[in-house]
């Protein structure tokens, strides 16, 4: 399955699966924790395009969690939902993006999320224009040539995604490695050139500029 991977840190049972259910009817792929440590446990095997943390959880609470994110340079959003009274300030100093109170309405918390996956990518648009013909709808991880999804293997979408949220830019293979592949992985070199590879069949060879010692660029229009 493909879509907006979040993690749910949020101790409180009953709130952490309402929230979960919602997210997930907006098509959200949600996975959830109860402690610091089950969260940290999850970010070693996964790769997620968005935290939600409370700061008061078991074992390690949110602000060192976030501490940990920003010093490992984890560049994943961050959303701090929580309880806590008097904590917004230290959040943020702790390494959020966001930061709203669990009392918020569940509509601004959606909206919230929305415009934080929006802020990944750099744009205000739903999808994000390739090509002419091609475009990413990149809230559902799914590759266009005009109304045909274009059938890719996961990594490869994977990186295409990590390009795009850095477009204009060079990236190293060391890079991709560490933001496409779980930190329990292996080394993973030569699949990311296979995977660049595949990748300009699909959208171009001249959209992907790879540069000895740099990386690889993704050109899009402007």
């Amino acid at each position: 399955m493909t879509g907006t991977k979040i993690l749910f840190l949020e101790d409180d049972i009953l709130y952490q699966e309402s929230i979960k259910d919602i997210l997930e009817e907006e098509h959200y792929i949600v996975e959830s924790c109860k402690n610091g440590q089950e969260f940290l446990n999850k970010i070693f095997d996964n790769v997620y395009d968005l935290y939600i943390i409370d700061i008061n959880v078991p074992k390690v609470n949110g602000f060192e969690i976030m501490r940990m994110l920003k010093e490992y340079n984890d560049k994943t959003m961050k959303l701090v939902l929580t309880s806590v009274p008097n904590s917004i300030i230290q959040s943020f100093k702790s390494g959020c993006d966001s930061f709203l109170s669990k009392n918020t309405d569940l509509d601004e918390i959606l909206i919230r999320i929305k415009s934080l996956i929006k802020r990944t990518y750099h744009t205000y648009d739903e999808y994000i224009k390739i090509t002419d013909n091609i475009s990413y709808d990149y809230f559902n991880k799914q590759l266009y040539d005009g109304s045909r999804k274009v059938e890719l293997e996961t990594r490869a979408l994977n990186v295409l995604d990590y390009l795009i949220k850095n477009r204009g830019e060079f990236i190293s293979t060391i890079e991709l490695e560490k933001n496409i592949y779980p930190c329990n992985s292996e080394s993973k070199s030569g699949v990311i050139r296979y995977h660049i590879w595949n990748l300009r069949k699909a959208i171009g060879k001249d959209l992907i500029q790879s540069k000895k010692c740099s990386g690889y660029k993704l050109r899009l229009p402007v």
